[in-house]
């Protein structure tokens, strides 16, 4: 079975080493969803996107058709102008359990979790922990929160660097076995 990476800059691999900018195919194999996949691994990621996006190239993805799963890395919901957040990470969760892909999904920000669907399937999410110090976020949070409030390595553009992805691939691990590496 491939894996299937969606999301922006942050599953694309800004700033990682192995594509500091842009590199060969464009996309780091150094990402959370690169580490866990293994070398199954499509991602359609890509710098900027808002979550419409995300959704749009992840199910142009599935239409190849092939045995996948997919890893979603939603943004924040600034970037979606046409349609909304919710409605679109709605859909795709419907998208994905109709046609039996196996998913999981997480978030760069939690300030989209507030504004998601009563409908969210919560079973298929990872949140990183929430945090331990007053100044922390004190709910489950996303990527880049969990990896900027933890004092992982940042790139200069802002990006969570290698230590964060490796850490990242290694708390989301069990999640990642339960639902999309059973299927495999």
């Amino acid at each position: 079975m491939t894996i299937v990476a969606a999301g922006d800059s942050m599953i694309w691999g800004s700033e990682l080493q192995d594509s500091p900018h842009g590199g060969i195919d464009g996309y780091s194999r150094n990402t959370f969803p690169a580490l866990l996949s293994g070398n199954n691994y499509i991602c359609v990621a890509y710098p900027g996107i808002s979550n419409y996006e995300i959704a749009r190239r992840a199910r142009e993805e599935l239409h190849k058709g092939g045995s996948k799963a997919v890893v979603v890395c939603w943004t924040w919901p600034t970037r979606d102008t046409i349609y909304t957040s919710p409605k679109v990470i709605l859909e795709f969760q419907q998208y994905c359990e109709y046609h039996q892909v196996p998913y999981l999904f997480t978030c760069v920000d939690n300030c989209l979790i507030d504004l998601l669907d009563p409908k969210t399937n919560w079973d298929h999410w990872y949140l990183f922990p929430a945090g331990t110090e007053s100044y922390d976020t004190q709910r489950p949070r996303g990527f880049y929160q969990w990896a900027v409030e933890n004092k992982y390595s940042i790139g200069t553009d802002g990006h969570p660097l290698e230590d964060a992805h490796v850490e990242a691939a290694e708390l989301i691990k069990e999640k990642f076995n339960e639902l999309v590496k059973k299927s495999i």
